[in-house]
């Protein structure tokens, strides 16, 4: 009975075409984000002009370059926030000015006129033949004092801070983050080493992989979820279902797992073609790939996404309706896209789309590591909650009220 009634339910959704809308955009979505060929993994050579950036524990750059970003925001009189995840451009009125002025003429030692100098200096040292300039993608070298004090900096961040409100650039975290230096031929190495020995590769590309997939199962499943939670509605159902001995964690449960598993599926047999072309390039650095280390990913990654937005939808939908599943999943997966918008490569915390937009970054992904797992298991736990909420609210419903109760 209860593999039949599994069968049924994953049988009609299946057959529907909104499962078959979401599986064509999930496909389209990787296939342009990901595309044919992906970014090749290869040796560092002692003759290559740069290693990449790596993070930087260097307290003069972490100055440098925090004082060179806020130098930027008010030279250009706006300050770029990011409360609850959303842009929100914030212009300070003359006295805050002038205390931001004043800061950084106290870590530069000079007045703000010479700053101006400096900054149309490297402006224009910065531009190229054809005219245009690159200095805001490569950060204004700020002329920090020899004496400026770190405790002082961390005094002038928290001040600045404290003007702009919740998620500017300049709260300890934040600045730190951002704070970069040039890899060197060792960091490279030990970088790459950990690409061929720990990743097998596969998996350096199974990062970048899931950070895409991450992005589209944040939203499309919602559509999924409450066309399935509203088929009885639409075909007239209801009421035949209510009226037959099967429980509703039975029901509603067969109609969960088998959409989680119609989800899951795709999604594996999807993401096969990036995993091919890694195990490819593998071979050809002479290393044994792991396609089920690339797939290990893929699920433990992308699973708890599934399932929580299955969670929400099935939960939101028999509570208030499918336009409102719908509305509020919306604004969740946007509030988790703009979060991690600053922070591409180990940006997680509590946002449903933890990103790593980069292929290879081992190091940072053993860092990262411990906090993805705390956000994948909260998350399926929290979609598997709201499942059991929705059941419930089913349950209560189904009973003329009585929550759990039996059929009368």
């Amino acid at each position: 009975m209860r593999v039949h009634l599994f069968g049924k339910e994953a049988k009609l959704t299946a057959t529907s075409l909104t499962y078959w809308l979401v599986v064509g955009i999930i496909g389209f979505f990787i296939m342009t984000q990901v595309g044919m060929d992906l970014t090749v993994i290869r040796k560092p050579d002692k003759t290559d002009e740069t290693y990449g950036m790596v993070q930087t524990k260097d307290k003069k750059r972490i100055q440098v370059q925090t004082y060179g970003t806020l130098y930027s925001e008010y030279h250009s009189d706006g300050y770029g926030t990011y409360p609850f995840g959303f842009y929100k451009g914030v212009k300070l009125d003359e006295q805050e000015q002038q205390h931001v002025r004043q800061i950084l003429e106290r870590a530069s030692g000079q007045s703000m006129s010479a700053l101006e100098a400096d900054y149309s200096e490297q402006l224009l040292s910065k531009m190229d033949a054809s005219g245009n300039d690159y200095l805001e993608e490569s950060n204004y070298e700020f002329p920090l004092k020899d004496t400026a004090s770190y405790q002082q900096f961390e005094q002038d961040m928290m001040s600045v801070a404290e003007l702009l409100g919740k998620g500017s650039s300049y709260g300890k975290e934040d600045y730190l983050a951002a704070a970069t230096e040039p890899k060197t031929y060792e960091q490279a190495m030990e970088e790459y080493q950990g690409i061929v020995d720990k990743d097998r590769v596969t998996g350096a590309y199974a990062r970048m992989v899931c950070d895409y997939f991450g992005i589209i199962l944040g939203i499309v499943p919602v559509f999924l979820g409450a066309t399935v939670m509203l088929r009885d509605k639409r075909g007239q159902a209801e009421q035949v279902i209510h009226s037959k001995a099967v429980s509703s964690m039975r029901l509603l449960g067969s109609r969960y797992l088998s959409t989680v598993l119609l989800l899951l599926i795709p999604t594996l047999v999807i993401s096969l073609m990036p995993g091919i072309q890694a195990m490819v390039i593998a071979d050809k650095l002479n290393v044994a790939g792991d396609l089920l280390l690339f797939f290990q990913y893929i699920i433990g990654w992308l699973l708890p996404t599934i399932l929580f937005v299955l969670g929400l939808s099935f939960f939101v939908t028999e509570l208030f309706g499918g336009i409102a599943a719908i509305v509020v999943q919306i604004i969740f997966w946007l509030v988790s896209i703009f979060s991690s918008s600053s922070n591409l490569i180990g940006g997680g915390g509590l946002s449903l789309i933890p990103r790593f937009n980069k292929v290879g970054e081992r190091v940072l992904f053993e860092q990262f590591f411990e906090k993805l797992v705390w956000n994948r298991l909260f998350f399926a736990g929290i979609g598997i909650l709201l499942f059991l909420l929705a059941v419930v609210i089913y349950d209560y419903k189904r009973n003329g009220g009585r929550l759990l109760g039996k059929s009368r």
